[in-house]
């Protein structure tokens, strides 16, 4: 697996909030190159604490410097929505309809649905699951390839942020062009990247690197920038 490496260093915090946002910057031109054609990848942490919700946003923020935008953040956490809670939005709310069946369904029929709003200062469109309190009985994730391609065809990179452990991750990841772990350096074991790396592979999805956030190496080996 390729490490791509997020360091913020003790006593440089403005340097390391840099370093942070122009290796994401160079992961967003990866991902999403001029005049390739869109993409959709999952971030998904190795543990509860790899910080993946803020990677997530950060990627989503520096491909829509990149490419122009507009930039999906659809996250998962549907009980939570910690990304729509945490940012600063604006405008009013859109439906995500785009014209194919959904990856979600909530029963009873209609009583949640997924919306979007704009990040206030970047060109990205952020998800929220609403629903009232009571009326929702059972939440169900599906696999829904033409739906990712439509999205693809929508915009040139989307991010789609996950918790880890979420029953979402077997039903949408296969749909996915790929999924990028996210490992805290001072917690998460290579180990454990390892074993989670091969679970998302037998469910069909592709693995296409570690993301190391928040240390300067992982279980003592430095690393350097992913080429």
């Amino acid at each position: 697996m390729t490490a791509y490496p997020h360091e913020r260093s003790p006593g440089a915090e403005t340097d390391g909030v840099n370093a942070f946002a122009a290796e994401l910057a160079g992961l967003a031109r990866r991902l999403a190159p001029p005049g390739a054609p869109g993409k959709v990848v999952m971030m998904l942490g190795i543990t509860a604490k790899a910080g993946t919700s803020s990677v997530a946003a950060g990627l989503a923020r520096a491909a829509a410097a990149e490419t122009g935008g507009p930039v999906w953040l659809v996250d998962l956490d549907f009980a939570n929505n910690p990304q729509a809670s945490r940012a600063r939005l604006n405008g009013s709310a859109y439906s995500t309809e785009i014209g194919a069946e959904p990856f979600w369904t909530a029963e009873p029929p209609g009583t949640g649905r997924l919306v979007l709003r704009k990040l206030e200062a970047a060109y990205v469109l952020v998800t929220r699951f609403q629903h009232k309190p009571g009326e929702m009985e059972r939440l169900v994730y599906k696999r829904a390839p033409a739906y990712w391609q439509q999205l693809r065809a929508m915009a040139p990179l989307s991010v789609v942020d996950v918790p880890h452990g979420s029953p979402a991750i077997a039903a949408v990841a296969p749909d996915l062009d790929g999924v990028i772990l996210v490992a805290n350096a001072r917690r998460d074991k290579r180990a454990d990247a390892e074993r989670l790396a091969a679970h998302i592979e037998k469910l069909g999805a592709k693995v296409l690197g570690v993301v190391v956030n928040r240390a300067h190496d992982w279980q003592g080996e430095a690393r350097g920038t992913a080429q």
